[in-house]
């Protein structure tokens, strides 16, 4: 997660120059933050941290791509950012190899969506993306997708530090494991009590929690 930030940082200084503005979905609007960054300028309530303490989305639909020089995120379709005074070659989704990326609701809050990752193969005509370090690469309609952060992998896996700020790991009794964005009603501390309205989203069966995290009673 580290060195994706470091990659933005870096991505957005090469791809910058001066002047543009924006607005929002697909390629548009504006304050440098880090894909997956779901730190948005949203009118929602907020805690005496300054973080929103109520979803921000209910489906997938109210949210968008916030994509031009300054910045590469998910956020809702209201967001308001500052305005974007830089001017680039491409924008900040395309320098960071995430072309045609999605936007989904997850756990009440605006992120990229979820993709399959995989490293092939693939029946289009299409070299593989050479992913930069800390991302990995998706495949969709039998090609290559974007290049991901892995907490955006379908199915993980992952461990309890992996998923990085805001995501939580959940274990499921099959052995396998996910990254689930935390939302935004339980704070700093993921819990079965206030992951309970996005339960089915991530887990099939009961939730319980262990060892300081979560556990998808699901069989297996």
């Amino acid at each position: 997660m580290r060195s994706l930030i470091l990659l933005t940082t870096l991505s957005a200084a090469l791809a910058c120059g001066s002047a543009d503005s924006g607005t929002a979905s697909g390629s548009e609007t504006s304050t440098a933050t880090t894909p997956g960054d779901s730190q948005t300028a949203s009118t929602q309530p907020t805690s005496t941290g300054g973080g929103p303490t109520a979803p921000e989305c209910q489906e997938d639909a109210d949210c968008a791509l916030f994509n031009d020089c300054c910045r590469c995120t998910a956020a809702p379709k209201s967001a308001q950012f500052p305005e974007c005074d830089a001017t680039c070659l491409q924008s900040t989704c395309d320098a960071l190899g995430l072309t045609d990326v999605q936007v989904a609701c997850i756990s009440g809050r605006c992120e990229f969506a979820k993709v399959t990752c995989s490293d092939g193969p693939v029946t289009c005509d299409e070299a593989m993306p050479q992913c930069a370090e800390g991302t990995v690469n998706s495949v969709a309609d039998n090609c290559w997708g974007p290049c991901v952060d892995p907490r955006y992998c379908e199915g993980g896996p992952c461990t309890a530090d992996s998923c990085g700020d805001g995501w939580t790991c959940v274990d499921h009794q099959s052995g396998a494991s996910n990254c689930v964005p935390v939302p935004f009603e339980c704070g700093d501390t993921p819990t079965c009590a206030c992951l309970e309205p996005y339960l089915d989203e991530f887990c099939g069966g009961s939730c319980s929690d262990a060892g300081g995290g979560v556990l998808c009673e699901d069989g297996g």
